[in-house]
């Protein structure tokens, strides 16, 4: 979902005090009725058009963890994800350990699987 732009929420203040309905307003700046809606709400309660900031579920990791992981990865780098959550007990899933590699820009290499490796014998095999 992209942010609506201060200038197109003055212009939704400025059309709803005009007494303009909520849906004439969504079609004519391109956003939905809700956003108006919320937009005409968050100035009457707090007075600014700014947008509030949403933060999302909290993490379960602190500071202190992320460092580790970071550390572990920075030492090991072809640690697997498995390994990672087993070897720090972190609370939380693979997908999760995943995504945080990713913001912190990390990378982490894919152990083959001993069947990849197998086929690839029997390819080599085959070609000679």
């Amino acid at each position: 979902m992209r942010s609506i732009s201060n200038e197109k929420r003055g212009l939704i203040i400025a059309a709803k005090a005009r007494g303009e309905k909520e849906e004439v307003i969504a079609l004519w700046l391109d956003v939905s009725k809700r956003s108006v809606a919320t937009i005409w709400k968050l100035y009457r309660t707090k007075g600014d058009i700014l947008p509030t900031k949403n933060a999302g579920r909290p993490s379960r990791l602190n500071k202190a963890d992320i460092d580790r992981i970071s550390n572990e990865v920075g030492h090991t780098p072809d640690i697997t994800i498995n390994e990672l959550i087993e070897k720090l007990s972190l609370p939380i899933k693979k997908s999760q350990v995943s995504r945080l590699l990713i913001r912190l820009d990390l990378t982490f290499k894919k152990r083959r699987s001993i069947q990849d490796t197998n086929l690839e014998k029997m390819f080599r095999r085959s070609q000679n």
